[in-house]
């Protein structure tokens, strides 16, 4: 867990530092990683217009990720509709990555964009970028 890099206004990673966790989803392999909301205030989550994911250099296809929030499961490309589920602040959500070849011990590579809209700013529709990565482990007390 030590490379670590975030450009955000708030200096506010979205991925968590925390380990890795190997998962199943919806009968899928795949992982599971910790991230948080690095807007300035809660959000519904069709503010999250998209979310990039590279693992170990890897791009990840969006069609692959799934945020689950509160025990509920989104997919990406339904978060547009989603203007009454709001995520707040203080509340980490984990990303299911789906993938054939389970993520082998050791250490790991996990960098992604969140592009956020913040509806709250007056000056017309204003989209934030917020970078991140880190060098994250697997979990192996699961």
């Amino acid at each position: 867990m030590s490379d670590e890099k975030e450009t955000s206004i708030l200096g506010r990673s979205f991925i968590c530092n925390e380990d890795l966790r190997v998962s199943t989803h919806a009968g899928e392999p795949g992982f599971l990683a910790r991230i948080l909301l690095p807007s300035y205030r809660s959000l519904p989550l069709s503010c999250i217009e998209r979310i990039d994911l590279r693992v170990d250099g890897a791009v990840v296809d969006p069609q692959d990720i799934t945020l689950i929030l509160n025990g509920y499961s989104h997919k990406l490309d339904e978060m547009g509709h989603l203007s009454k589920i709001f995520w707040f602040i203080l509340d980490k959500a984990d990303l299911f990555i789906k993938r054939k070849e389970p993520l082998g011990l050791g250490d790991h590579v996990l960098e992604g964009t969140m592009v956020v809209v913040e509806p709250y700013m007056t000056v017309g529709r204003f989209a934030l970028n917020y970078t991140a990565k880190r060098q994250l482990s697997v979990a192996t007390d699961i």
